[in-house]
């Protein structure tokens, strides 16, 4: 892998997170399979030209609603127009690890990095009178174009046109492994640490147990804590949770880096997310239970992570639905 001699090129030079624990063992049954693992209830609903099909809960309803209103579209790519109704369904597109143990690639079943103990996931207990604990752990970000890899819908001119890759590894990422250093690099996130902006994410935390997300609050990542710093420690109350929050916050990561795309509201292209639109995006758990459903961003762990933590399991891979928009029609000369 070509990530895997800058790995050990920066290991002996990235702080190592406080009280490592063991780690569970990088799982060699896991390799991704899309067939069984994803949750194929989550694409819907989809709606072609403004008619629905499929169940719907309100984050769909909310989102659907422009496609719904204007069911007819017209796009230009360069010399190419084409005409037709708009479509739009959930895509998964993305796959992401969180793994105790370094380097473990769960969708490939293997171990590429060997660490020697370093920069593995710990568990420490938060000396502030609260009674909690913190997780540090390692995400690795895949692009995985599922329909492409099942040769399907490859004539919808909205999904993305990418093979399988890694497209990120933080063992490779000192600002992952320090929360001090992440905030160097990214200053911004000094701002939303003060005490009026955490009382905002009480409003985002409310919204999300009722299955909606607030935009505008991106440095909020519901009853998952914060998107800032961005990094590999997260306050932790519940294990799979606490995975959600690193999922999450890895995406959001991606988009600060300049590597994240939506589909663009009249169904014509991709556009940049330097800073992520959360409704647009739904987190399902493959690994190491698969989950039931698909969950938006910050939906509490109380509602969907009941019996997701397998005993001596401690490494989990999600799977990333993005909402789809798509101009479905016929190229003119």
């Amino acid at each position: 892998m070509k990530f895997a001699a800058l790995a050990a090129a920066l290991l002996a030079g990235i702080a190592l997170p406080a009280a490592p624990v063991h780690a569970s063992k990088c799982p060699s049954d896991a390799i991704f399979n899309p067939i069984t693992k994803v949750r194929w209830n989550c694409i819907f609903p989809i709606t072609i030209g403004g008619v629905r099909v499929g169940s719907y809960d309100k984050l769909d309803k909310a989102l659907d609603a422009q496609s719904a209103s204007r069911p007819l579209c017209a796009c230009r790519k360069g010399a190419s127009f084409w005409f037709g109704v708009k479509v739009s369904f959930w895509t998964p597109n993305r796959m992401i690890d969180v793994v105790t143990e370094p380097g473990c690639m769960m969708a490939l079943g293997l171990d590429i990095m060997p660490t020697g103990g370093r920069l593995q996931g710990s568990q420490s207990s938060i000396s502030d009178g609260t009674n909690t604990t913190k997780l540090f752990a390692q995400m690795h970000y895949y692009q995985a174009p599922v329909w492409k890899m099942l040769d399907m819908f490859t004539d919808l001119p909205c999904l993305e046109d990418d093979g399988f890759d890694v497209a990120l590894m933080t063992e490779v990422m000192p600002t992952w492994q320090s929360g001090t250093l992440g905030a160097i690099i990214q200053p911004e996130g000094i701002l939303f640490g003060n005490p009026a902006a955490g009382l905002a994410c009480m409003a985002d935390s409310a919204a999300a147990a009722a299955g909606k997300v607030v935009d505008p609050l991106f440095w909020c990542m519901g009853s998952w804590g914060s998107t800032y710093p961005v990094a590999g420690d997260i306050h932790m109350g519940d294990r799979v949770e606490a995975w959600a929050g690193l999922a999450a916050r890895g995406t959001f990561m991606m988009g600060r880096m300049g590597a994240l795309t939506i589909h663009s509201a009249d169904g014509c292209s991709f556009k940049p997310q330097p800073i992520w639109t959360k409704s647009r995006y739904k987190l399902q758990l493959m690994e190491p239970v698969k989950g039931g459903k698909c969950v938006n961003i910050g939906r509490p762990g109380a509602l969907w992570t009941s019996g997701k933590h397998a005993p001596g399991k401690d490494n989990a891979q999600f799977m990333l639905f993005e909402k789809a928009i798509c101009c479905a029609g016929i190229s003119t000369p």
